[in-house]
């Protein structure tokens, strides 16, 4: 639809049953979906020329299997609405609302007929008036007087209905297309949702389809092999109870829910990343009920979005390390280069009265010395994330007044592997 540099919403489309559907199928509020709308018309006046998702042509030019190019037509649209949710539920939801619909072997996007109708229009009319030259250019040439355009009022008149006939037609298509076959929206059938997917993507009224900050695992950009976790199912169970009381403290009134699928499963894998810690696992449920993002859920703090990898890993805390004593700068091993020049930092800070950082920063280990980098070990990527934010500037800042290119972090688990 290259050519239009606007989009519009129909007065009608946001309480109608399509959005309703697709927005109950997602879990989310219909302001939100709304708004993902937008930028999917947005995105589709540049992307979708026809209006349609069409097959790829092969190396010999021939048109391969669609069902093989829907995954690629999936992505495009969940990265355009930036979906943060299960890959494949948001274009599944259309789907589901008719909002996209399967022709052939293709896949129309109806948001999109009205454009293409306008652009068709568009192509006609550019088409006649060039005939209008060429007929012209043609009669000048052989003596006899050109013809006129049509420019009467009764003509511009007829022009500017058949206009709108093409505009409510097309919006009439659309409700017919997409609304008028619904049946009721049906409840989403149990196997649907799965505690070990992403979590269902809920956005505030207004705001993006973007997590407020990213997870720890892209932050820190390390990797850690987690034990094996002891958790039994009775100790899971358990732990979902308390997660509920938690809830329920936060949430007055809120219904206590069903233990997940799989919650079992998720607790035996996030007790072993926490070193078998539950109450590092109970604080962080707590701090899931008490933000915004929790608070964002429907009904408010489900377990289900909690047991998400994306989700609870943002409220884990590093274990707190004790104190280290004031009487003088902590000691390093220091036969090796990047002990040596670890124990300058370390006395460096001591020296300077920045010893409330050396409670954290003596857990870190040096390990060697890479391209006038210091590597340094911490014990796992949630302690790693916490010095990070809270004193990697200053230490990269005392390491390059001490001759070095700066600091490079990594968890033990790398450390023990190199």
């Amino acid at each position: 639809m290259a050519g239009l540099d606007w989009v519009q919403v129909d007065v009608g489309f946001p309480m109608s049953l399509s959005v309703v559907c697709a927005a109950r199928a997602l879990g989310m509020d219909r302001r939100a979906f709304l708004g993902a709308m937008v930028e999917l018309q947005i995105w589709a006046v540049q992307a979708l020329p026809s209006g349609r998702f069409e097959p790829f042509a092969t190396s010999d030019g021939q048109i391969a299997d669609a069902s093989a190019d829907e995954a690629v037509w999936c992505e495009a649209v969940e990265s355009a609405v930036r979906w943060t949710g299960a890959p494949g539920a948001f274009w599944n939801a259309l789907l589901r609302a008719r909002i996209l619909v399967r022709e052939e072997d293709s896949v129309r996007l109806t948001l999109c007929d009205r454009y293409v109708q306008v652009l068709e229009k568009r192509s006609k009319e550019a088409e006649r008036k060039r005939r209008e030259r060429a007929n012209k250019a043609a009669a000048a040439s052989g003596g006899r007087p050109a013809d006129a355009p049509g420019t009467s009022s009764a003509r511009k008149r007829r022009e500017k209905e058949s206009e709108k006939k093409i505009l409510s037609s097309a919006a009439g298509g659309e409700e017919k297309g997409s609304v008028g076959r619904l049946a009721p929206v049906p409840s989403l059938p149990d196997e649907a949702v799965s505690a070990e997917a992403d979590p269902i993507q809920l956005a505030l009224p207004g705001t993006h389809l973007v997590p407020a900050s990213l997870p720890p695992e892209e932050r820190c950009q390390v990797s850690v092999i987690a034990p094996v976790s002891t958790s039994s199912p009775s100790q899971a169970a358990a732990f979902f109870e308390t997660f509920q009381d938690e809830r329920g403290k936060a949430f007055p009134g809120v219904p206590r829910e069903d233990m997940p699928a799989g919650w079992a499963d998720w607790h035996a894998q996030a007790l072993a990343k926490v070193g078998g810690d539950e109450g590092r696992l109970l604080e962080a449920c707590r701090g899931y009920l008490r933000s915004d993002w929790g608070r964002s859920r429907q009904p408010m703090g489900t377990a289900l979005a909690f047991c998400s990898p994306k989700v609870w890993t943002r409220y884990v805390s590093p274990s707190r390390p004790e104190p280290v004593e004031a009487s003088g700068p902590p000691s390093v091993d220091v036969s090796t280069e990047a002990g040596r020049r670890w124990q300058e930092c370390l006395s460096w800070l001591h020296d300077n009265g920045k010893r409330y950082a050396l409670t954290w920063l003596t857990r870190a280990c040096p390990v060697d010395v890479e391209d006038g980098h210091l590597v340094l070990a911490v014990p796992d990527r949630y302690f790693l994330q916490w010095v990070d934010e809270h004193y990697g500037q200053m230490v990269q800042g005392v390491a390059r007044d001490l001759g070095l290119q700066g600091v490079r972090w990594l968890v033990l688990a790398q450390a023990e592997a190199r």
